[in-house]
């Protein structure tokens, strides 16, 4: 079970930082990369969701209770 959390607990790590990496690809304002920056948001909030499933997943396999990090999986 402290391997799961452990597990658990690293993945929460990485989708905070992918959540602040999202962040400050969203701020670029460069004209003519409006595009881009949106492609860019899209693909770390599919990495954001793809981690809060591997999240939920682990918590149902193993019965673990870790509270995310107080962000919905939409932010």
């Amino acid at each position: 079970m402290a391997r799961s959390k452990e597990h658990i607990d690293n993945l929460l790590r990485l989708r905070q930082e992918l959540v602040e990496r999202r962040r400050d690809v969203a701020s670029n304002r460069e004209p003519g990369e409006i595009v881009a920056t949106a492609k860019g948001v899209i693909e770390f909030q599919m990495s954001i969701e793809a981690i809060d499933r591997a999240i939920d997943d682990e918590k149902r396999l193993h019965g673990a209770s870790v509270a995310r990090l107080g962000e919905s999986p939409n932010s």
